[in-house]
């Protein structure tokens, strides 16, 4: 039942989206139509070589956000809804960096409800999420990257799951300019934390020894990315957001660092990494 509402929730939602986005309603001919979805991006090619190697080398190297949220999902842990960003501040949200990042959020936010079966929830945060990227200008970039692709594997999990984690962050026709690179980073440093976030959160909760070991030992892994993260932030690092997002993050990874075995992560080392991630959270959706 729940994969049937879900089903029916992201197949109705489309078209909600495209008309959010702008332009006029899709007529049943326009939404199938693929010529109608693949958008000639005439932007010229300026971005730097080398931020673009950061990118795509962070990108390769750091397990994807939507895919952990969906392999925690299948561990059996608990929905919560209330743990998910507030789609009511989409509309307060005023700077590119605001926007990218808390767009990211709500992708994952989305994801979340998709990996757990939520319909309701992914439609909301699917409606959230494009109204954001429409406010960044980013709606021919979903067009071009999502699409009827989203149609045709609406009733799939894994593929939506699979079109989620490549909008913007794995589409070379879109990552064109150093500036939309640097949209593209928030994005998927926005992802990263809302994960993150999820998990930490659901920890709280959680009983089973056996289930916050292994949020435990995520946690702890994210030593080996956090540094690809910092990196590729650097390369924007005359901007402030990105000199707040890097030293945050900095002291996060220092925590993580002093550990040297999952086990040696306890409830009290636990609590004050999480409490950082929170605090970082909240300052970026605030």
């Amino acid at each position: 039942m729940k994969n049937t509402f879900l089903k029916i929730a992201l197949t109705a939602s489309l078209p909600v989206v495209m008309i959010s986005c702008g332009g006029e309603k899709p007529n049943e001919d326009q939404i199938l139509s693929d010529s109608t979805i693949a958008m000639v991006d005439t932007t010229p090619i300026t971005v730097s070589d080398d931020i673009k190697f950061k990118f795509d080398f962070a990108v390769a190297n750091i397990p994807s956000p939507v895919q952990v949220i969906n392999d925690f999902s299948s561990y059996g842990l608990s929905y919560n809804n209330t743990i998910m960003h507030d789609v009511a501040k989409v509309k307060t949200y005023s700077s590119d960096f605001s926007k990218s990042i808390n767009l990211g959020i709500y992708n994952l936010d989305m994801a979340y409800a998709i990996a757990n079966n939520q319909g309701a929830d992914v439609m909301k945060y699917l409606k959230t999420s494009m109204s954001e990227a429409d406010q960044l200008g980013l709606k021919a970039a979903f067009d071009q990257m999502v699409g009827k692709r989203a149609e045709d594997n609406v009733s799939n999990k894994d593929s939506l799951l699979t079109l989620i984690d490549q909008i913007y962050v794995k589409g070379d026709t879109y990552l064109r300019t150093n500036d939309r690179v640097q949209t593209a980073t928030h994005i998927f440093v926005g992802s990263w934390i809302e994960a993150l976030h999820i998990i930490c959160a659901i920890d709280k909760d959680e009983k089973d020894a056996a289930q916050k070991t292994k949020i435990h030992t995520h946690l702890w892994d994210q030593r080996f990315y956090l540094k690809n993260i910092i990196d590729l932030l650097g390369s924007f690092k005359d901007k402030k957001e990105d000199q707040m997002l890097i030293a945050e993050l900095t002291k996060i990874q220092t925590e993580i660092d002093l550990i040297k075995d999952p086990k040696d992560l306890d409830e009290t080392k636990f609590k004050s990494i999480s409490d950082k991630i929170v605090a970082l959270r909240s300052s970026v959706t605030k």
